[in-house]
């Protein structure tokens, strides 16, 4: 799926739907959880942000510090022991990037029941540029592993910004493309990352020990409930 320069969401019953219902706050909530629960220094963040000038010799041990747990934690094939070590890495380094933001943000929404939903990597013309971005893709067309934009919710932790694809892709366009550096004819498009799959007694374990990852509502309504 893309998105061009050219594109944003201009009709009136499309700018209503967009506005904050209760599946953006849902989303809303996941972004805060994994930045209050798991709180990181980010280099890719530092060196978007900071003055050239200003970067301190700092950002290259954090970088360090997180190529390292990524390389005693890169399988994904077993996702119970992934999920885990990710946690425990995040937790003692107090440093992680896109990648590990969305993937705790994914294990929040496995905890909660939601199943429908995939980490992505952003990338453009047609595949071939890697934007070495991921974030998480929350799919509401069950019937297509690549929905329609207006039917996905993007989850971005690293930059605390969460919505529909269209809106956030064009935002990315927008806000964030000198880290993006896309040309004018370029487009983002997404590729799914593998599916982290958990039994039922794994989620009991994050449930225990993650009781801060557990949504609750007064009213008894449940995250994402349209999915």
């Amino acid at each position: 799926m893309k998105i061009s320069h050219n594109f944003l969401p201009c009709n009136n019953s499309q700018q209503t739907f967009k506005s904050k219902n209760s599946i953006i706050k849902d989303a809303d909530w996941v972004c805060r959880s994994v930045n209050t629960n798991f709180p990181a220094i980010s280099t890719t963040w530092l060196n978007f942000n900071l003055n050239p000038n200003k970067k301190m010799f700092f950002i290259s041990r954090i970088g360090e510090n997180i190529q390292k747990a990524r390389n005693k934690n890169s399988s994904e094939l077993l996702p119970f022991n992934f999920f885990k070590n990710m946690l425990n890495q995040v937790q003692q380094n107090k440093s992680g990037n896109c990648y590990e933001k969305a993937t705790i943000a994914e294990l929040i929404l496995k905890i909660n029941g939601v199943n429908n939903c995939n980490r992505i990597n952003l990338v453009s013309d047609d595949g071939k540029r890697n934007l070495n971005h991921c974030v998480l893709l929350v799919n509401f067309d069950k019937q297509n592993y690549y929905p329609s934009l207006q039917k996905a919710v993007i989850i971005d932790p690293w930059c605390g910004n969460s919505g529909y694809a269209d809106t956030i892709f064009k935002k990315y366009i927008n806000m964030y493309n000198s880290f993006f550096n896309l040309k004018p004819d370029e487009n983002i498009q997404f590729i799914p990352r593998n599916t982290l799959a958990l039994g039922e007694q794994e989620i009991d374990y994050f449930k225990e020990n993650y009781p801060k990852l557990v949504f609750k509502s007064s009213d008894n309504h449940k995250l994402f409930k349209s999915i």
